[in-house]
């Protein structure tokens, strides 16, 4: 047996028939919601806004850290974390109301809820993208209401400022302190390296006296060589003169004429005389008287044998007069000049060979100390430069620490300390944030309407199962 549809307007003559009931349901429950709510204490909040502030000098982020600071919203974001988290804890709680006690509010401070309480109704919330923190507190009049949330959240926020100030300045000491240990060791370090250099430069030299060195050496083995062979040049010109001047002597004679004189034979002459003087006696004896035949035989004899003679001896005799050839002579003065330069000559090219090897040798050493002595050199001056660099940035690094520890000695000139700048400070106010009447006779009401519809269905259901039984 199929069942009866049901149309709206059958539920509505369901509602104006039992109308008295749906009204006195709702009725009753915003009676009882608004006798509860009266009857609730009231509670106020308080609230402060705080802006974390970048510190003016902030070193360079690693790349490592870039990507996650990235992901988590800024570099900051951490430390807002964990800013919030600490404003929740049991020691800063405490250290707030025992600050609240010194400063003369023990009348306010006994009306605070316990550290357990205060910890659960404390809020810091994170503003989303931007550096703000919202410290909130709630707390009802039997608390101290409004002053006191105030005053709680007051304290807390100034707590933190001062509490970050001397983490801040604690910090920025202990940076000093290590940027300090960390500039003296690499001012050793490079006081070490600089002797080290010093000390190389004067055992091995520097670019500076290597080159003109090398420049000296190379021109004076140039000169030198230079020198060597004109000598040579000369020497073997000179051997070669020699030698011709040989050649010429041994085809030259050592004697040549001087003068040929042509006068008789003194022997024909003798012959000559001694025979007119033997004719001349002849004569004189021929005519003298008492002379023999015998005799004048005997002259005649003389004379014939000296006429023998004379015929036999030429009646002129050539007499020449030799002396030492000039051109031989002069061939001997050349041979004199040129042997002792043949000796000079010698005994220079000797001496430019052992000067030449002692350059070469030099030379050879410096060419083959100077690329390992550079190699070593540019080591130790690249070793410097990176000393040299990373004490620089050292002092950056220090210098940017110590304005930031003297800026952290001085106020701002807001309301700043400690990197925390309170924008909105908490104020009372005598507006509760609970019971809020309105929503809760609005929560009533629904609860009223659906108690009653409930109450008049139920009705009918129960009616009708009763017809039902007793038909």
């Amino acid at each position: 047996m199929s069942q009866p549809e049901g149309h709206l307007r059958d539920y509505l003559q369901l509602i104006r028939k039992h109308d008295f009931t749906l009204c006195l349901s709702v009725l009753l429950v915003l009676g009882t919601a608004l006798v509860i709510s009266l009857r609730l204490p009231k509670t106020y909040a308080a609230s402060t806004l705080m802006l974390l502030v970048q510190p003016s000098a902030t070193s360079s982020l690693p790349s490592a850290n870039l990507f996650q600071n990235v992901l988590s919203g800024g570099a900051n974001r951490r430390e807002m974390e964990t800013i919030s988290a600490r404003f929740s804890t049991e020691s800063m709680l405490k250290t707030a109301i025992e600050n609240l006690e010194e400063s003369g509010n023990a009348k306010a401070v006994a009306l605070f809820p316990p550290i357990g309480k205060l910890k659960r109704i404390l809020k810091a919330q994170l503003n989303p993208d931007s550096d703000y923190i919202n410290l909130s507190v709630a707390l009802t009049e039997a608390e101290g209401g409004e002053r006191n949330a105030a005053l709680l959240v007051n304290q807390l926020a100034q707590d933190m400022k001062t509490l970050r100030r001397g983490d801040e300045e604690t910090e920025l000491r202990k940076r000093i302190e290590l940027r300090q240990n960390i500039q003296q060791e690499i001012e050793a370090e490079r006081e070490q390296d600089l002797e080290a250099l010093l000390l190389f430069a004067r055992e091995n030299g520097s670019p500076e006296i290597w080159v003109p060195t090398l420049t000296n050496l190379l021109e004076r083995h140039a000169n030198v060589r230079e020198r060597l062979e004109t000598n040579q040049q000369q020497l073997y010109a000179t051997r070669a003169h020699i030698a011709y001047l040989h050649e010429q002597l041994e085809l030259l004679p050592e004697q040549t004429k001087l003068s040929e004189t042509t006068s008789h034979d003194p022997i024909w002459l003798f012959q000559q005389e001694k025979l007119f003087n033997l004719e001349s006696q002849r004569v004189a004896d021929a005519e003298r008287i008492g002379k023999t035949a015998s005799e004048l035989k005997g002259l005649d004899a003389q004379i014939a044998t000296i006429r023998e003679k004379n015929e036999q001896i030429p009646p002129t005799t050539t007499t020449i007069t030799s002396g030492p050839s000039a051109h031989h002579t002069y061939i001997k003065n050349q041979l004199l000049t040129f042997v002792p330069n043949l000796s000079q000559y010698e005994n220079t090219a000797e001496r430019l060979k052992q000067e030449l090897s002692t350059l070469e040798t030099e030379l050879a050493q410096v060419l083959e100390q100077i690329p390992e002595n550079q190699m070593i050199l540019t080591e130790m001056v690249a070793k410097i430069q990176k000393t040299n660099a990373l004490a620089e940035e050292i002092a950056k690094r220090l210098l940017e620490v110590e304005i930031l520890y003297a800026e952290s000695k001085f106020t701002a000139s807001r309301n700043q300390m400690g990197g925390i700048e309170i924008i909105d400070r908490a104020i009372p106010r005598k507006i509760p944030i609970s019971p809020r009447l309105k929503f809760v006779l609005l929560i009533a009401g629904i609860t009223g309407v659906a108690l009653g519809i409930t109450i008049a269905l139920f009705t009918e259901y129960l009616g009708g199962s009763t017809k039902n039984l007793t038909d």
